[in-house]
């Protein structure tokens, strides 16, 4: 009877289970590598970084604004190459980033994501709010940290990136300079205007027939050249 009741005991007594790695002395297929790329401030820089990965024959599992994710240890990389491709585009490489500097690569996602999605969100007082209750911190911390990280205030960095996203469209010669501005939420083509000449030293509209004039020179010199 006492033999059943032991039994029983150590029936009921879960037993911990330890994992069995197939191969215990190489590196598990799945592991990845995080690094951090520093002066990617936008969707066109995910895509040019994404493709210099692809280029150096690494397998990029997720590419955000300042973060990387390769397929792989740390040693199938070749650093020195990786860094120097990046530095060739504008971009460095981070070993990694201090909380302040990752901060801000989560301000650059929300102004990116809004200038996507909602760009009259970026207006100065929506804006603050909403980048307050995003990232849940108030907005003259995330004002101060992003401009000793950076070098310039955050209504700068903003300016820049509505502006550089107006020279795209305005390049793409598909809506009127009207148009772009309500597009990108700017209160009136007026203001475009202005934050677009302080930033580049041309109107809209000069700009664009500048766009288009050199357009036309490549178009007449491919033209000889293949005649």
């Amino acid at each position: 009877m006492s033999t059943r009741r032991n039994w029983m005991r150590s029936r009921s007594r879960p037993r911990a289970i330890r994992p069995i790695c197939p191969r215990p002395c190489s590196p598990c297929p799945m592991a990845s590598t995080l690094l951090y790329v520093r002066h990617m401030v936008c969707s066109k820089c995910i895509l040019v970084v994404r493709e210099l990965l692809v280029e150096l024959g690494l397998v990029p599992l997720r590419v955000e604004l300042g973060e990387v994710e390769l397929l792989g240890t740390q040693q199938v990389i070749d650093w020195a190459r990786l860094q120097q491709r990046l530095e060739a585009e504008g971009f460095a490489l981070l070993d990694r980033l201090s909380p302040q500097q990752r901060l801000v690569v989560q301000i650059k996602e929300v102004i990116a994501e809004l200038l996507r999605k909602e760009p009259a969100a970026l207006r100065s007082g929506h804006f603050s709010r909403l980048l307050s209750e995003r990232l849940q911190r108030r907005f003259a911390y995330l004002s101060d940290v992003f401009s000793a990280t950076e070098g310039l205030s955050l209504e700068q960095y903003v300016i820049r990136q509505r502006v550089e996203e107006a020279r795209c469209l305005l390049r793409d010669g598909t809506l009127p300079v009207g148009r772009i501005a309500t597009v990108l939420g700017f209160s009136n083509l007026g203001h475009l205007s202005r934050q677009f000449q302080r930033a580049t030293g041309l109107s809209p509209s000069e700009y664009r027939r500048q766009c288009l004039l050199q357009a036309s020179v490549a178009t007449l010199s491919d033209s000889g050249a293949s005649g």
